[in-house]
């Protein structure tokens, strides 16, 4: 079976119903963003939503509110404030569905929340250095996370052009740059209290090289956690060896690669293990000879 055969292949394949495990988990991340504004804004002008899921420099010292390291993440500058969520949001859906197909779902959500929580102990651990404050600070916004999935784009497509500003077109590197040295001379020429948080934005950049330097693969870590070890079938016994026709050998192969492309369509091809990828780089192989001979 070539891969055009395949149903998920087929122009012809009916559409898929309408629900969050069909969309690309970056749409998903938007629509809930959108989702909290929208209701802090319903809920009358004390913002009670986004004051309750912002983090307080005062949070460190309190370990019943430390959920607050993730979920100031999914708040921002509450009504008629808009251009911060605007701005946050139309970044992670341009830059974030080209990284979202390098790394699959499940580890491009897990990047985005493990830099979120890394970015607010930055932030905090800034302030408790720092010394007392006569007034409590507070942390709100996805800038840190967006940063990191933008610089992500940048690393593997360094040489796409984009348009800055929407008119200037640029090759991604010019953007990078722009990013990291704006945030660096924004927070070294600020004084007094500052209404943005340039040093999250850095410690996002900084986890987002380390990231792409080193080739982790953070949700592969979390299920090792969780004593899974890893892929399942990679240490499933193997089968003894048993004379059979060439078609069946066709047909086991064929199941293989369809479990391997199911798995890279999920999960992205960081997923795959060594021998997976040789076995998914044979069956190629074997589709193209099959084709070039009939």
């Amino acid at each position: 079976m070539a891969l055009f055969d395949r149903e998920y292949y087929r122009d012809e394949t009916p559409p898929p119903r309408l629900r969050p495990a069909d969309r690309m988990m970056v749409t998903n991340l938007v629509i809930l963003n959108v989702a909290i504004y929208v209701v802090d804004i319903f809920l009358g002008r004390q913002h009670w939503l986004m004051a309750s899921l912002s983090l307080s420099s005062a949070d460190f010292a309190s370990p019943w509110l430390w959920w607050r390291f993730l979920t100031y993440g999914f708040a921002h500058m509450p009504y008629p404030m808009l251009e911060h969520i605007f701005w946050n949001m139309l970044g992670l859906w341009m830059f974030g569905r080209d990284v979202e197909l390098l790394y699959g779902r499940r580890e491009l959500l897990t990047f985005y929340l493990v830099t979120i929580v890394f970015g607010s102990l930055v932030w905090a651990l800034r302030y408790q250095l720092s010394g007392p404050q006569e007034q409590p600070s507070v942390l709100l916004g996805a800038s840190g996370a967006v940063t990191a999935v933008v610089l992500l784009f940048v690393f593997h497509y360094p040489k796409r052009t984009i348009l800055l500003m929407f008119v200037l077109p640029v090759p991604a590197w010019v953007m990078g740059v722009l990013i990291i040295g704006g945030d660096l001379m924004q927070m070294w020429s600020s004084s007094g209290h500052r209404t943005v948080a340039f040093d999250v934005h850095l410690a996002g950049a900084a986890f987002a090289i380390a990231y792409y330097r080193f080739g982790w693969n953070l949700s592969g870590w979390f299920r090792d956690l969780r004593g899974l070890g890893g892929s399942v079938g990679q240490w499933k016994p193997k089968p003894r060896l048993k004379v059979v026709k060439p078609d069946e050998d066709d047909i086991e192969e064929d199941e293989e690669a369809d479990r391997l492309l199911i798995k890279v369509r999920d999960k992205g091809m960081s997923s795959l293990t060594a021998k997976e990828r040789r076995t998914l780089e044979a069956y190629s192989r074997r589709m193209r000879q099959k084709h070039q001979s009939s």
